[in-house]
């Protein structure tokens, strides 16, 4: 039982440390069974713990500040400060590589720069475009059902990211995504039920559906071009997946609130 609750312990510091810029060191045990793979199960929850906190501070700017769009930049604002902009810098890095790279080698050696060029810019410039775009929307025509939109985006966009994790292969041996390899079956099934509880908990199922199978969808799509252009994923494929997830479901959100 105490390395059970050890496993725990070590999976939700785990996931809290990787998704958010939360102060969880706290929560750091040098002695514990660490496992980012493990730990997958935890996505979810992590993404409710995110959607939760972005939804609260939504519903409060509504009441005090009268402008949709000031709104939806400062929910944008505060979503980078909680997470870092973790997930954007993969899709920039993603359009930068397939953008500018001649082969495979070439287009990892573009996600592996930390510098912006201009296929990075441009992508985040249209994707978080759109974002402010569907949150003015939802803040001017119906703030109770975006609180739940926020939550289940902040849930389904990071369980999206298993999609490639189990069907596709690393492109690289080494970084982020090569940890990502032989992952409990327990994990992934606890991840997968614990996501459709939550989302089915929240909207009604017509809706849940629709954002299921459009977040399928829009992470198979992305899996199939990363396949084809570096035979594989990576880190970085992984967040441009959870950011084009989100992007998705926001202006699809916008589509129920007519």
């Amino acid at each position: 039982m105490i390395i059970v609750l050890r496993k725990i312990h070590a999976d939700l510091y785990c996931g809290l440390s990787f998704f958010t810029r939360l102060p969880v060191q706290w929560l750091y045990r040098s002695d514990f069974p660490f496992s980012f793979g493990r730990a997958i199960w935890t996505w979810p929850w992590v993404g409710l713990i995110i959607g939760l906190i972005i939804s609260i501070i939504f519903k409060l700017t509504c009441h005090l500040i009268p402008s949709a769009w000031i709104i939806a930049f400062l929910i944008l604002g505060i979503q980078f400060l909680l997470t870092g902009g973790l997930h954007e810098d993969g899709l920039a890095d993603m359009a930068d590589g397939f953008g500018g790279g001649k082969n495979k080698e070439h287009k990892l050696e573009i996600m592996r720069d930390s510098r912006l060029g201009s296929y990075g810019v441009l992508t985040l410039f249209i994707i978080l475009g759109l974002q402010v775009s569907a949150l003015s929307f939802l803040a001017r025509y119906n703030t109770t059902y975006a609180t739940m939109v926020l939550i289940i985006t902040a849930v389904l966009s990071r369980i999206s990211i298993l999609l490639p994790i189990c069907c596709s292969q690393p492109a690289r041996s080494n970084g982020l995504a090569s940890s990502l390899v032989n992952i409990p079956r327990s994990s992934i099934l606890i991840a997968i039920l614990s996501t459709l509880l939550l989302i089915f908990a929240l909207t009604p199922w017509m809706a849940a559906i629709v954002y299921i199978i459009l977040s399928a969808l829009i992470s198979a799509g992305i899996t199939l071009y990363a396949q084809k252009h570096i035979e594989g994923y990576t880190g970085d494929i992984l967040g441009a997946i959870q950011t084009l997830v989100a992007t998705g479901i926001l202006i699809t959100s916008t589509i129920f609130t007519v």
